[in-house]
């Protein structure tokens, strides 16, 4: 059974607060700056873009739900966890119904056989980021593109401070610890620091097709089915969009939108939910509906990395499509570490996101 979150983030710090850069603006570096703002940490979060979320973060709405297993694997346990840890957060932070919703998830495979989820549901990411980054601990700073990190003061290995710089190898921030939560630039970073590890992480393309719950009858429908449907694919009401999706490419980069991945969109939807598939079908034809496209990062096993990769600095990233379900626990995960906490998850879980299997899982 998987661990309760309840006071997962409320632990006593057993390590003196400091000053720390968390690079990357998305959900994973959002979350860390907060679990790190909570314990005391004054955090300032840099990022390349000009507004909070700007990658894979500004999907319109997402699904936080567990990764079944036949055999209840570490990714099944972890996301289970995850689900809970995510749900609280979310209840402390965001207006249930508009930001938010623990609604359920209904997991359909082949339009047959079904799973209820009652503790998982959706979110917009947008807001959570935004969110965790209101915390008065919590500084944002945009337009920071970070190329180079470096050690502060006479360099030594054994040294926990760090500068973050800039193309030019000026400035942007110096401090205590530094946490790189930038997905793929989190791979560019740690490549400018010597005997850091490579990530080696495959760029996963993923399309959502979209919609406002403007027609009547759409409304009613969706009010009558309320909770999210997922399997190949997914389908998300939330106050006012219906969300569809999502395609899968791997190492492709374009955020470009497609046709094609739209009508695979709704082929999915026609599979998970024939009755809004059939009422939305005009808008489609029509080309009345909207994509977005995002680009997400994910390691060989699939599952997250964690952990510190020389002293002071830590890494909090390859989250793949389940940002949503794993990046309040990954972040809790870190700030426990540093901190000397009680972990959030038991050891061989744990295990299962540090950097150790980068050893084991060389390419």
């Amino acid at each position: 059974m998987p661990r309760k979150a309840t006071c997962l983030l409320t632990l006593a710090t057993k390590a003196a607060p400091g000053h720390c850069i968390v690079i990357g603006a998305g959900i994973a570096g959002a979350c860390t700056a907060l679990s790190l703002a909570r314990r005391g940490w004054q955090v300032t979060v840099l990022d390349a873009g000009s507004a909070p979320a700007n990658g894979a973060s500004g999907l319109p709405a997402g699904l936080y739900a567990p990764y079944m297993s036949a055999d209840n694997n570490l990714t099944s346990q972890i996301t289970a966890i995850g689900v809970l840890v995510t749900q609280q957060l979310a209840k402390s932070l965001l207006v249930e119904g508009v930001d938010w919703q623990a609604s359920g998830v209904m997991e359909r495979k082949n339009g047959q056989h079904e799973r209820w989820h009652p503790n998982a549901g959706w979110v917009k990411p947008g807001a959570l980021v935004q969110a965790c980054l209101a915390h008065p601990g919590v500084t944002w700073r945009g337009n920071c593109d970070v190329k180079q990190l470096a050690r502060v003061g006479d360099g030594h290995e054994n040294s926990d401070a760090w500068a973050a710089l800039d193309a030019a190898g000026r400035t942007l921030a110096q401090a205590d610890r530094v946490v790189v939560a930038a997905a793929h630039g989190s791979v560019d970073l740690l490549n400018t620091v010597p005997a850091a590890p490579n990530l080696n992480l495959q760029a996963v393309r993923g399309q959502v097709t979209y919609g406002a719950l403007s027609d009547t009858v759409l409304q009613d429908m969706a009010l009558n089915s309320h909770y999210p449907i997922n399997g190949n694919g997914s389908f998300i009401t939330t106050d006012t969009l219906w969300v569809s999706g999502a395609s899968y490419d791997r190492d492709n980069t374009s955020l470009a939108p497609t046709v094609t991945d739209q009508v695979a969109n709704f082929e999915r939807l026609q599979t998970l939910q024939p009755a809004l598939a059939e009422q939305l079908k005009p808008s489609f034809q029509r080309g009345e509906v909207r994509n977005w496209v995002g680009i997400r990062y994910t390691y060989r096993d699939r599952l997250p990395i964690v952990g510190e990769v020389a002293p002071g600095l830590w890494i909090c990233t390859a989250l793949a499509s389940r940002g949503l379900t794993l990046a309040p626990l990954c972040a809790e995960l870190l700030a426990a570490q540093l901190h000397g906490e009680p972990l959030p998850l038991n050891a061989r879980q744990a295990r299962a996101l540090g950097l150790e299997r980068l050893k084991r899982l060389k390419p």
